[in-house]
Parts: structure tokens; C-alpha cells; sequence
């Protein structure tokens, strides 16, 4: 849907306004079905390269919330969610063997 494209560079642009001021970047956003149910999700990370945490996301996610209510311009019903992009998501770290004492070591 066109439509879907134009919700999340609104929101993208909202987000690259004020994520900077509070330490953060922007890495993608995403208006998606998955199984009947729609989900707007916003993709962050810490400017200072320090793991993210569920605060951050919260604290976003507040200032976020609050805007898309204010402007409420996506008529599907949806859930929000801010998320970091997560460690196995990071560039290089698909190679990264499992730790000693895990459970593929155990498997052996």
C-alpha cells in the first residue's frame, strides 16, 4: 500500500527531528501485517555506541506515542513499538561463535 510508505517517512522524519536531541539515531521504520494485526515500528540506536536499553526505548516510545496521537494521521488500528537494532542485527556480528559452556557445546 502507498499509503503504508507515506505513514512511516512521516514518522521517520518526526523521529530524525527529535531522536538527535536525546542521544539517538535513527535506523529504520516499519508499518507492517503479520498475521492480521498491524505493527509501526521504529528502529533506534544510541549515538554514543552503548547498548540500548528499555528505558531508552521508553523514552522514545513516549515522545512518539504522544505525537502519533497528536497528529493521528494512520486510520489502521496498530501497536507501537520501539525496538533497538539488537545485537545479531549489527554489521559482522553473523560470525561470532557461541561462547564456551553453551548449549551447542553441550550438545556435543
Amino acid at each position: 500500500m502507498q499509503a503504508n510508505g507515506n505513514y512511516t517517512e512521516r514518522v521517520k522524519a518526526y523521529l530524525m527531528d527529535i531522536c538527535p536531541k536525546d542521544g539517538y539515531d535513527v535506523d529504520s521504520v516499519t508499518f507492517t501485517n503479520e498475521n492480521n494485526e498491524w505493527y509501526l515500528r521504529a528502529f533506534i540506536l544510541r549515538q554514543d555506541g552503548v547498548d540500548m536499553t528499555v528505558d531508552d526505548c521508553a523514552k522514545v516510545s513516549r515522545k512518539l506515542s504522544k505525537w502519533l496521537d497528536q497528529e493521528d494521521f494512520i486510520p489502521e488500528q496498530y501497536m507501537l513499538e520501539v525496538c533497538s537494532l539488537g545485537f545479531k542485527d549489527q554489521p559482522g556480528n553473523d560470525d561470532i561463535m557461541p561462547e564456551e559452556g553453551t548449549a551447542d557445546e553441550a550438545a556435543e
